[in-house]
This record gives C-alpha cells, sequence and structure tokens, in this order.
C-alpha cells in the first residue's frame, strides 16, 4: 500500500493557552495592541503552536503580530514572528519560500546565539525537509531542534519537538526509538491532561504499528483511542478513523472499517469541515472495505468518487493509490486483462510521481537557496500572485482574463458558460460578534466546501471580502441553477458550530447564464450579480437564476 505523506503530519495544539478550537478561534490580538516587549514575547509563545493546531486561525493573527513586532522595534520579536509566519506560509503549500524564511532565521539565529530560535527553526526546518520527502535531514534538524531547546521551554514546546522527532524517526525506520519518543509525548500529555494531544500520538503509534503489519499491537492502539474518545467526550477526526478502518482491514474485519468510515463518506452535505481534506484517503480506505466484502458495484462508486476529489485536489501520491485499488477492483470482478492493464498504468504513474517529486524536490531547494531574482522569476511565485493568500482560490487578476477567453471561445462553439455569485449572509455579524479572525476562518472553510462541491470544470474565485465567484464552461441555465441549488444547501448544511457556536453560516447566490447570445464579462457579472441583490432581499440563504 502507497503510505500517505500526510498521515503522520497531525497538527500540534497549543497545550498552554488553549483547550479546544473554541479558545482558539477567540484568541484576540487585538488586546495586544498596546503591549510590552515581555507581554509579546509571552504571546509568541502561545502563537509558536497555533498554526499546528489550526492553521486557517493563524493565519490572520500572525499577519497582525507582524504588524506589532514592527512597531515594538525589537529585532529578536520580529525574528520568531517570521519564523511563525514561515511555518504558516508551509503548511499553506507555500513550501519554497517558507524554507527561504526559515533558513535566514535559523542562519540569524546562530550568528546571535539565540537558544530559542535556534532550536524552533530546527524543529521548523525538520518539517520543511519532511515535506520535500528528505527524511534523513529532517531527522537531524529534529534531533538538532530538541538538543538546543531551553530547559525552559513549556511542557507544550518540549511536546511538539518530541513529536517531530518521533515522526521523523519512523520515517527513516527507527521504531524502537520512534517509540519511545511517543511514549514521552504521551507523558507529557497525560501530565497536561491533554485529550487532543493523546489523541494524536495513539493515531501515529497506531499508523505505525498498522504500516509494520503489527495487526495486534496497531488494535490496542486503536481501541484506547476510541476508549479515551468516549471518556472525554470527543468525536475522533477523519483522519483517525481512517487509521482506524485501515487496522480493522489488516485485521480482516472490512465491514467494520466500512462502518467506522461512514460518518464520514456517506453523506457530502454533513461531512464536517475539518473532515473535508481527508475526504479522498477515507473514500479509498472504504472502497478497499467494500471490494473485500464483495460489494463490487459500491466499492466502484466510491472509488470514482475519491478519483475525481484527487484529481480535482492535486493529489497525485493518492492518485496512485487509487489505480492500485482499481486494479485490484477490476481482478475481483474478475476481468484479469483490465487488472494488468491498470496495474502497468499503476507502476508507470507511481514511476512518474517518483521523478516528478524529485523534480520538484529540487525546484523548491533552488528556490529556498537561490538569490532573490530567481525566487522572483520561478513559476511557483507567478501563481502565488494569481491566487487569494487566505483562502488558496484564485483572484479577480486570474478569474477576469480567464472569464474574457472562455466566453468567446464558448460563444464561438455554441456552448453556455454559467457564472455564479456567492455571497455570505451576515458576515458583518460573524466579524463583530466573533472576531475579524473567525471571520477569516469561515472564508477559507467556504472555499473548501466549494472547491468539493462545485463541479471539477469550474474555475473558482474569491473576488471580494466575503463573496466568491464559481464560473461552469459548458453550462445551461438549468444546470447552473441546479449547482447553484447545490453549493447554497452544501454551505446551510456543514456544522459550523465549531467556529461561530450558535451563529449559522449561509449564504445568497446569483446565477447568470450566456447563451446563443453573445455577453461580456461584465454584463454576465452585472446580471448574476443584480440576481444576487434579489436573493438578499428575498429571504437570504435561497438561488435566484434565469427563469426557465
Amino acid at each position: 500500500m502507497t503510505k500517505s505523506v500526510n498521515r503522520h503530519f497531525v497538527p500540534v495544539r497549543s497545550y498552554t493557552h488553549f483547550s479546544n478550537d473554541k479558545n482558539i478561534n477567540d484568541f484576540n490580538i487585538e488586546d495586544m495592541e498596546n503591549c510590552t516587549v515581555e507581554q509579546f514575547a509571552e504571546m509568541l509563545d502561545t502563537l509558536e503552536l497555533m498554526p499546528y493546531r489550526n492553521t486557517n486561525a493563524a493565519v490572520a493573527v500572525v499577519q497582525k503580530a507582524l504588524i506589532l513586532a514592527e512597531k515594538l522595534d525589537n529585532e529578536e520579536l520580529s525574528q520568531r514572528t517570521r519564523l511563525i509566519q514561515s511555518d504558516v506560509m508551509a503548511r499553506q503549500g507555500k513550501v519554497a519560500e517558507a524554507g527561504r524564511i526559515m533558513f535566514h532565521i535559523h542562519q540569524w539565529a546562530e550568528q546571535n546565539e539565540h537558544a530559542h530560535i535556534l532550536a524552533r527553526s530546527h524543529r521548523l526546518i525538520a518539517g520543511f525537509y519532511r515535506r520535500v520527502g528528505d527524511n534523513e535531514s529532517a531527522l537531524q534538524h529534529a534531533i538538532a531542534g530538541l538538543r538546543e531547546l531551553p530547559d525552559t521551554a513549556p511542557p507544550s514546546t518540549r511536546a511538539d519537538h518530541l513529536m517531530m522527532l518521533a515522526l521523523t524517526l519512523d520515517e527513516v525506520g527507527a521504531y524502537e526509538d520512534s517509540e519511545r519518543r511517543f511514549q514521552e509525548v504521551l507523558m507529557l500529555a497525560t501530565l497536561m491532561d491533554d485529550t487532543q494531544l493523546l489523541m494524536f500520538a495513539l493515531n501515529n503509534m497506531a499508523y505505525t504499528r498498522y504500516e509494520m503489519g503489527q495487526a495486534e499491537e496497531a488494535y490496542r492502539l486503536i481501541t484506547k483511542l476510541r476508549e479515551l474518545a468516549t471518556r472525554k467526550h470527543v468525536e475522533l477526526g477523519a483522519s483517525q478513523l481512517d487509521t482506524i478502518a485501515q487496522v480493522e482491514i489488516l485485521l480482516g474485519q472490512p465491514a467494520k472499517a466500512e462502518q467506522t468510515l461512514a460518518p464520514v463518506v456517506n453523506d457530502p452535505l454533513s461531512r464536517k469541515l475539518g473532515d473535508l481534506m481527508v475526504l479522498p484517503e477515507c473514500l479509498l480506505t472504504t472502497a478497499e472495505a467494500q471490494r473485500h466484502q464483495g460489494k463490487l458495484i459500491e466499492a466502484q462508486a466510491t472509488l470514482d468518487e475519491a478519483r475525481h476529489l484527487c484529481h480535482e485536489h492535486g493529489l497525485p501520491g493518492l492518485m496512485v493509490r487509487a489505480l492500485l485499488q482499481q486494479s485490484e477492483l477490476y481482478a475481483a470482478a474478475g476481468d484479469y486483462r483490465s487488472a494488468y492493464e491498470e496495474h502497468k498504468r499503476y507502476h508507470e504513474a507511481g514511476e512518474k510521481l517518483r521523478s516528478s517529486e524529485r523534480e520538484a524536490r529540487a525546484r523548491i531547494m533552488q528556490i529556498a537557496f537561490d538569490a532573490e531574482e530567481a525566487r522572483r522569476d520561478s513559476e511557483l511565485f507567478r501563481e502565488l500572485a494569481l491566487r487569494d493568500p487566505l483562502t488558496g482560490l484564485h483572484n479577480r487578476r486570474y478569474i477576469e482574463p480567464y472569464m474574457d477567453g472562455l466566453l468567446e471561445e464558448s460563444f464561438t462553439q455554441g456552448k453556455s458558460v454559467t457564472a455564479i455569485l456567492i455571497d455570505l449572509d451576515h458576515f458583518k455579524t460573524i466579524n463583530d460578534t466573533l472576531s475579524h479572525q473567525v471571520g477569516d476562518t469561515v472564508l477559507v472553510h467556504l472555499a473548501k466546501i466549494l472547491s468539493l462541491t462545485a463541479p471539477s470544470s469550474s474555475a473558482l474565485a474569491r473576488i471580494g471580502g466575503e463573496e466568491f465567484l464559481a464560473v461552469l464552461p459548458d453550462t445551461d441555465a438549468a444546470e447552473g441553477l441546479r449547482q447553484a441549488d447545490k453549493l447554497c444547501q452544501a454551505i446551510h448544511s456543514a456544522d459550523w458550530s465549531s467556529i461561530t457556536g450558535n451563529l449559522p453560516v449561509t449564504a445568497s447566490l446569483g446565477v447568470s447564464t450566456m447563451a446563443r447570445v453573445a455577453t461580456n464579462r461584465t454584463e454576465l457579472l452585472a446580471l448574476a450579480d443584480h440576481r444576487l441583490y434579489q436573493a438578499k432581499h428575498s429571504g437570504r440563504n435561497c438561488v435566484v437564476g434565469d427563469s426557465l
């Protein structure tokens, strides 16, 4: 089985200040506006661990912290804050630019003999190397990060460093040493009464045993994980459920595995926001469980959905795993010729993936270490200029020329194009009542919902504060309305309680379609905007489109 590179990279929470997601979202940096240097340094102790627990919430906070650090005119605090910013960037996928900042600050810490920043830069550089697949270098920096960590560091920070060391030891096959470090994390988590840290560690340990084929030991660990969640009244996340399901398959219990993942995969509209990015992996595991039960039709449908999401979200590692699953599914159905052909594609795709990963690693390392001129010239940063930094969706700079070309081409070919404007209802209330940070988190998760719900052929963009646009090629008015209704329902039906509490999150949508008559971008969007206005004045949480 192809190992998921994201399995062990579990976010580590802040143990000193936060006890749950709601407290993280309540973190209000505006309270630090007139803080002293000492108070700001204490805030950074919390902020350093925040990206691991909630990257989306950390985005806005770190941006404001950078402004405060500049006002305080303290180089040490500025370097610490920029290092936290680099961690957020890496977790958003901006690995090359994040690495460049990390290495620069690491050099500063060595020159200035700053123990804490040196330890933290080692720790983050270990994560950088793990992302580019250089596990040996990751291990060296993880060891150095723990060695350089001052004795005065809080237990939460020490646990974070131990977790990284345990993960890197596991990656290089040093399982006994990895187990010892995981046990230290469990001990610290128990002392701090930190349920989430215990769950993260147990999940990682169980998956390691699963990879080693130690089914009984893996089962013991997932049993402890489930008992802990029940005792503490905490729901298991999608990644943890997937680990449990894979262990159950290893134990010859595919029906149990399918049941374990049912809450994640069965009802698209009830999926929790935190589950969305783990969904393709859960679907692949479910398809495998269904195949082992002989439920081949169901397995094929589940596998098709998984492959669609892998393609849509650019997950080549999981796409390779999906090819292997398809080969095994053909074999289970007795279609051995197709199974053989698919297995060949699996091996070809695996080799291509390894080659592209080597090339990507070289490019990332070049950007991380090269001069500023090389960085500006890289394709990576030209792409970043076309994306919204908060949500990762495209921005106006991308979507406007894209629409101009699409409309011209579609009219020439006699095809329809539908534009859907999506605007969150009462978004100001969320910002004013819960903070702008919570508002940013809502926008990030809305972008995820749109990405997973809109057709794979659509183009998505954030074009204003809380306004988004979906452009659907080759889509007539009837289908455009159907897709808009689907988006509206997905937003309304999502479980937003962990982010906004009792405040609902809904959206109004305006739809317009170009069909048979030449329409330019301005006209199409103006009509969609007019219908969005009508939706707002028709009670909100609804869709207004072309009359059919």
